[in-house]
């Protein structure tokens, strides 16, 4: 490994290596609109079809579904790019060697790893703003600025734990497999977490297994949505803090053995 050490490089110089990988790892998503496109856009078409044409009805009869649909839509906005961008191309990196190449280079350590991190939060926001916009306009999300804040602010931190996972997922798999694994895992996370359907009372019990839940869960919270908030929210941030944490290992720990 040839990374240059931190402590020689002035601030300046530091944040700048920092920043460049961001900005080419951000652009080279942006010229992948193929890969990007799609996962920007099925969150808020999925919203505007079930939220807004679908249940209108319903949400005219309890005002409070619409809060609980566009924070369900919202955690399947930022939660998507984050996994798929991150695990698909970092599986289809590793497979042309270019991980190899990255800690060959003279830089410092870390520096994919946190271009990564915030280029899959950076694509949350750009699939969430435009379902936000809607919601407001259209979907019935009446709440007051600040707790509209601080739901969103939740929601775009709850894209780090999801860039962890794509992160151990990416670090396993062939870049070819890489889409399959992450589906596999992504579908019934997001269905059997409870974000869009009434769940049957049996199958409450498994909703804490998956990491959307708890996301969906401190989202509503945060928003000072009471109905259909079970927990306390310190106990949703420690297990997202906790995946982010093993799963993020573990990929480090993949990729410095394996590459």
């Amino acid at each position: 490994m040839n990374t240059l050490n931190a402590d020689t490089l002035p601030t300046s110089r530091l944040l700048g290596a920092y920043w460049t990988e961001t900005r080419y790892e951000f652009m080279r998503m942006l010229r992948n609109l193929a890969f990007g496109g799609p996962i920007l856009l099925v969150p808020l078409g999925a919203y505007l079809l079930v939220a807004v044409a679908i249940s209108a009805d319903a949400i005219t009869k309890d005002p409070s579904l619409a809060y609980i649909l566009f924070s369900g839509f919202s955690t399947m906005a930022v939660t998507m790019p984050a996994l798929f961008s991150v695990g698909c191309i970092l599986a289809l990196e590793r497979e042309a060697g270019l991980m190899k190449l990255k800690r060959a280079q003279p830089a410092p350590t870390g520096t994919w790893l946190v271009a990564k991190t915030l280029v899959a939060v950076a694509f949350g926001v750009l699939a969430y703003l435009p379902l936000l916009v809607c919601g407001v306009v259209f979907g019935g999300v009446d709440m007051d600025a600040g707790a509209l804040a601080a739901m969103s602010a939740v929601l775009i931190a709850g894209a780090i734990p999801f860039a962890a996972i794509g992160l151990f997922i990416g670090s396993l798999v062939s870049g070819s497999a890489a889409p399959g694994y992450a589906n596999l895992f992504y579908l019934p996370c997001i269905y059997l977490s409870g974000l869009f359907i009434p769940l049957p009372e049996f199958m409450h019990a498994q909703t804490v297994i998956w990491p959307a839940f708890h996301l969906n869960q401190l989202a509503l919270g945060a928003g000072g949505v009471d109905k259909y908030h079970f927990l306390p929210p310190q106990l949703y941030a420690a297990v997202l803090i906790g995946i982010t944490v093993i799963f993020g290992g573990l990929a480090i720990w993949r990729l410095a053995r394996k590459g």
